[in-house]
């Protein structure tokens, strides 16, 4: 026999909510009838390939790869937030070119119409590999503003930072094979085109546009200056750039309040 107070099992009851009608369970059966009704069969729907990654489940070393091959996601929110917060030209073209690599990958694709190594893996054609190719030139790239367009306070900077992005681009390089999503043939093919695409592309912006004028005419546009454009690129540790000009500002404060 229960030992709580009558009061507690009164209020219980009366809580309870009461029970449905004849009418409002027929009302809801038909909505959910309707809700399964507009869901597609299951045959006609698909997955996001570039974030769906299917990998062993028993094996540790595949789930950590599963996370890196994702690494070209980041990297584009990256691109994003650098651009946004900086409105520096530099990241932008650089951005600009890594989006015209994924385009010739896609062409690339489209014209060798080299299948994938496993029919239920990945999306669409394998040779080269986009992947790769996105590590590759985002790597290329920035080994070559390190060692050619910045001279950092800390001459171990450069080396560094172009170690930790050349080993970052080999694994994810790896991961595509590791997981089944390529051949060795279709990763190195896609890191050579990263590769020489990146050198190209920057020869032709800094060897050629730069030259033109073309970065000038953009931050002197008004719509450029409205929005506070600027271009670092002749800037060499813009690091210390931004921290002197922070500093200078601190001082400025300082003795306007002190007047």
């Amino acid at each position: 026999m229960s030992s709580e107070p009558a009061a507690t099992l009164r209020h219980r009851t009366n809580a309870m909510p009461a029970p449905l009608g004849t009418g409002e369970a027929e009302d809801i059966r038909h909505a959910a009838e309707q809700m399964a009704s507009k869901i597609p069969p299951h045959h006609t729907l698909t997955s996001l390939s570039i974030t769906h990654v299917q990998f062993a489940q028993d094996d540790i070393l595949s789930k950590l790869f599963a996370y890196v091959t994702l690494s070209p996601l980041a990297i584009l929110c990256g691109y994003v937030a650098v651009i946004i917060t900086s409105r520096d030209l530099k990241p932008a073209v650089m951005f600009a070119g890594q989006l015209a690599n994924e385009l010739v990958n896609l062409i690339l694709k489209r014209l060798v119409k080299q299948a994938r190594p496993t029919e239920y893996l990945g999306d669409g054609y394998g040779m080269p590999s986009s992947h790769s190719q996105f590590m590759a030139y985002f790597a290329t790239y920035v080994v070559i503003l390190m060692y050619r367009r910045s001279i950092a306070s800390d001459p171990l900077i450069p080396h560094t930072v172009s170690a930790v992005v050349v080993l970052w681009s080999a694994l994810v390089v790896y991961s595509r094979v590791h997981l089944y999503y390529h051949t060795w043939q279709q990763v190195v093919a896609g890191t050579i085109c990263g590769f020489f695409f990146a050198i190209i592309y920057y020869n032709v912006v800094n060897g050629v546009l730069r030259s033109k004028g073309l970065f000038d005419w953009i931050v002197d546009h008004p719509l450029a200056r409205h929005f506070h454009i600027r271009d670092t690129d002749s800037i060499h540790d813009v690091a210390k750039f931004d921290w002197e000009m922070w500093q200078q500002y601190r001082r400025t404060t300082a003795q306007a309040k002190n007047q």
